[in-house]
């Protein structure tokens, strides 16, 4: 890399954090609102795979103004103020941490849920209820809370040379922590994820072999398409993940390994502008699920879309232009709901959809 660049990589890097990051926190911001509103309303809130999207969400909103908005002002503008404060370097690392860690392990038990509902043993299917949802949540938490209790004994404020820095102490921790942290935190969900998310396709499978005829290529190809649904968006979690989340753990580990070693000055404005770049991925993880949910889900869009049109509708209606709201094709949305209402059946009762397909042919034939 030419002298030339290196030099201007410092202001390089100024900018990315103010402009990225700005966007970032705009976009998550709104996104995860969104994702809120959605998941709390009526057609969703009772699913408990609903509430693991939620718990999601709810932590994305503190990770990004404990973690993004921090690194904002810090890198950005040169305001930190856990660089001077012990307390807020502890609680500001402890917090980003286990909000990241939970975005993460929320989706594990979302994917988890989806494994339970698909099953035909009885026992398992009952397990994916509201109620055990939220206890699951809660302990969830509780041990992310837990395990990551370390990060408020080791990282501290103090001067690294002439420089007050919030950081780890010691030369052995960080390099347990980024190791702790790979493992915990990007290498197991993904894992999880697709462990799961082939278990219930393999359950998906066997419903469809056991209860549906083989000449009925009607129902043959709305399994199929189940399939394809449920594999995309498991591809689109999982991929996602790995991509925001693997740049961040190993370039927390090579600077714990670097961390002893004499650097030059041009090494450290290249070290700092990956650390930089690393930044930006991991904090897209939390900021694209709305736009992942709406790709994936079609039940997620059916309820985008109402609130979308009811906040023109309020808009228009505040404005005396109520002439101008657009028609809600409710009929459309309802008939989209009822049929995934009944893709979800198939979890809990392998033999639900086909029973209707023979209710609704008889009443036909009547």
């Amino acid at each position: 890399m030419s002298d030339d660049i290196i030099a201007r990589l410092p202001s390089i890097t100024i900018e990315v954090n103010r402009i990225i990051l700005s966007i970032q926190l705009i976009v998550g911001t709104f996104g995860n609102l969104m994702n809120i509103l959605i998941f709390t309303r009526r057609t969703l809130r009772n699913n408990p795979c609903s509430l693991y999207f939620l718990a999601s969400s709810i932590g994305n909103i503190f990770f990004l103004y404990s973690s993004l908005l921090s690194r904002l002002l810090s890198s950005g503008w040169q305001i930190d103020f856990s660089n001077t404060s012990v307390i807020l370097c502890k609680l500001r690392i402890y917090f980003v941490y286990i909000f990241l860690s939970l975005d993460q392990w929320s989706i594990v038990l979302a994917s988890f849920d989806r494994y339970l509902i698909s099953s035909r043993n009885i026992r398992l299917r009952q397990l994916s209820n509201v109620s055990t949802a939220r206890k699951i949540i809660l302990i969830t938490i509780s041990l992310i809370f837990l395990i990551h209790f370390h990060t408020l004994i080791w990282y501290t404020s103090y001067y690294k040379g002439t420089v007050l820095t919030c950081a780890s102490v010691g030369q052995i921790y960080p390099i347990i922590f980024s190791i702790f942290f790979l493992i915990f935190t990007c290498l197991l969900p993904p894992i999880f994820m697709g462990i799961f998310g082939l278990l219930t396709i393999l359950n998906i499978r066997k419903v469809r072999i056991q209860v549906v005829p083989q000449n009925n290529n009607v129902r043959n190809e709305r399994l199929r398409t189940q399939d394809r649904e449920l594999m995309k968006m498991l591809l689109i979690q999982v991929i996602v993940s790995i991509i925001c989340t693997a740049p961040f753990a190993f370039d927390t580990l090579f600077n714990a390994i670097v961390a002893n070693f004499s650097r030059s000055s041009s090494f450290m404005v290249i070290n700092t502008f990956a650390d930089t770049l690393a930044r930006v991925f991991i904090y897209f993880n939390p900021v694209v699920g709305f736009f992942i949910y709406t790709l994936a889900g079609p039940i997620f869009r059916i309820e985008t879309k109402r609130i979308f049109l009811r906040v023109i509708k309020f808009i228009l209606t505040s404005l005396a232009l109520e002439r101008y709201m657009p028609r809600i094709p409710q009929q459309r949305d309802q008939t989209a709901t009822n049929q995934y209402r009944m893709s979800m059946a198939v979890g809990r009762n392998p033999n639900t959809l086909f029973i209707k397909k023979r209710q609704t042919e008889g009443i036909s034939q009547a």
